[in-house]
């Protein structure tokens, strides 16, 4: 047999290995899927220390429960013997638990412990909004009404919400004003109760007095809305909640977060307690009280239901053990595990497509950028940035510079642009700009260098489509790349790392007709048909 026998036997046998691996843990993955597909998972743990008083004492709280975007498991509750706990499902299913002591001048502590699997969750705001069923009427109606911290029906309230509510085509504007109004409000961390009208008063206000705001403006104007509350969760300590609004639109009730700018859109990370305007935490008056909320992020695969020890008991080999001993970040192992993929594609779309890309990797890295910065700004600010390169260097040239030092002097520029573009977008709230540090200098460097070295060498027209069709290259990596699934399948398989070199190999030694020259050569082939 000769050598190259020899290698397809080889490369086939590799792969039948992979194949084989891969095999032995599939049925214990695809008996714990998880359909619910999660996009953080976090331990959280409500930690209360109290002294009770010469009288009853009793500590309130809103308990999670699961609904189409977060998920609650694994509850422990510990507590001292003294304390009684009971639960209290309230109106618009709140769940409050209740622990009570008749022991008096005794320190307490109470531990509450879940899980909390939460994804996001956006919606699409009509033009129009529905008016409200029959079947919902009566529920929606308290919505409607003012409150003592939430004035919908004070003059100052109504005076504003029209001013906003004119000159709009349709009810999305109008939601859309009051949307920006609130937010434009200056952020404050305020712990004293801020009402609706004290926060336009005094132009500052924490989350809650522009929740309330943004729900006396709505229902001002006819909009059936409420407050929510809960608690944005992050991989840290913390003893502070978070509230927001949301508005019934078309039997939906849509979030509208104006401290963080989350229009009709609710992050992974935050955690819904309770509807209504309400006190996260109550106890008795007068008593000594402190808490905290302990939390932890948990590595996890979003399409599996398993812990870490399942993961790491799952037959053959996987790279979940880097993950679980945090022994490599999880973003520089997505992007190792990624980069051959990417590669492949790229690869495949330069000897059987025929694209002329600059580069194999730089597509690649290019759409990691812009799962960062997003497709259409990222894509725009890299065209900008490649294309502004292009146009400092050409007095360069009239110069008669040297290369490298006319490349040296334009990436200088491009280093000084970026950043005093995104310092100005910073200083005036301009969010696409300070996009622009998301390109790692690394990217742009050897993006720029090959451009202008095609310029060079073919002229302005073949570089720029060369360009064209590296960007064409970069947007199927990127859509590739953006599978939220692939990095979990890549740790669990590593086996396909052997995939890709067979495939690759095979690859490398076709010698076809490019898809492009089929379609180039078309009239020529018809024609000797």
């Amino acid at each position: 047999m000769n050598s190259k026998t020899n290698l397809t036997i080889a490369l086939i046998i590799i792969i039948a290995i992979a194949i084989t691996s891969i095999g032995f843990k599939i049925n214990p993955i695809l008996d714990h899927y998880d359909n619910f597909n999660p996009e953080k998972v976090y331990t959280i743990k409500y930690r209360f220390f109290f002294k009770s008083s010469d009288r009853e004492t009793s500590l309130k709280t809103y308990l999670p429960r699961s609904n189409s975007r977060q998920r609650i498991s694994e509850e422990k509750i510990k507590n001292d013997t003294a304390l009684f706990f009971s639960k209290k499902e309230e109106e618009h299913k709140n769940i409050r638990a209740i622990w009570k002591t008749k022991n008096k001048d005794t320190y307490n502590s109470v531990d509450y412990e879940f899980t909390f699997a939460g994804k996001a969750k956006g919606f699409k705001v009509p033009q129009k909004f529905d008016l409200v069923s029959e079947k919902h009427v009566n529920h929606i109606i308290e919505y409607l009404n003012p409150t003592t911290n939430i004035q919908s029906g004070d003059e100052i309230i109504r005076t504003l919400a029209t001013r906003l509510s004119q000159n709009v085509k349709n009810d999305r504007e109008v939601i859309k004003n009051i949307f920006d109004y609130v937010y434009e409000i200056p952020s404050a961390p305020i712990i004293t109760l801020t009402d609706a009208i004290t926060t336009i008063e005094q132009n500052r206000a924490s989350c809650n007095g522009k929740s309330r705001l943004f729900v006396a403006l709505s229902r001002s104007l006819g909009y059936p809305a409420r407050v929510k509350g809960g608690i944005i969760v992050e991989n840290a300590d913390k003893r502070t909640s978070h509230a927001w609004a949301e508005v019934f639109i078309n039997e939906n009730w849509v979030p509208f977060d104006a401290l963080n700018n989350h229009f009709a859109y609710l992050p992974a990370n935050y955690l819904e307690l309770y509807h209504g305007d309400k006190s996260l935490i109550t106890h008795t008056p007068g008593i000594q009280f402190d808490y905290t909320y302990e939390i932890k992020e948990v590595n996890h695969v979003s399409f599996l239901k398993m812990n870490s020890e399942e993961l790491n008991n799952l037959p053959g080999f996987s790279l979940w053990t880097l993950v679980d001993k945090k022994v490599i970040p999880m973003g520089s192992l997505r992007l190792l595990l990624l980069l051959p993929i990417g590669g492949l594609l790229v690869a495949f779309l330069r000897n059987i497509v025929g694209l002329k890309t600059f580069g194999v990797f730089l597509p690649v890295l290019i759409a990691f950028s812009l799962l960062h910065t997003g497709y259409v700004s990222g894509i725009a600010i890299f065209v900008g940035l490649i294309m502004f390169i292009g146009l400092i260097s050409y007095p360069f040239d009239k110069l008669g510079l040297l290369y490298t030092p006319k490349l040296v002097i334009s990436l200088t520029i491009m280093v000084s642009v970026i950043l005093i573009a995104t310092h100005f977008g910073i200083k005036n709230d301009i969010d696409w700009l300070t996009k622009l540090t998301f390109f790692p200098i690394i990217i742009l460097t050897i993006a720029t260098e090959r451009f202008s070295r095609s310029t060079l060498e073919d002229g302005y027209i073949k570089a720029i489509d060369k360009l064209f069709q590296t960007l064409i290259a970069t947007s199927i990596s990127y859509l590739i790349l953006s599978l939220s699934w692939l990095p979990s399948i890549l740790i669990l398989f590593p086996e396909i790392v052997l995939i890709i070199i067979g495939s690759a190999t095979f690859l490398g030694r076709y010698i076809g007709i490019r898809w492009v020259e089929l379609v180039r050569f078309r009239p020529l082939l018809e024609s000797e048909k």
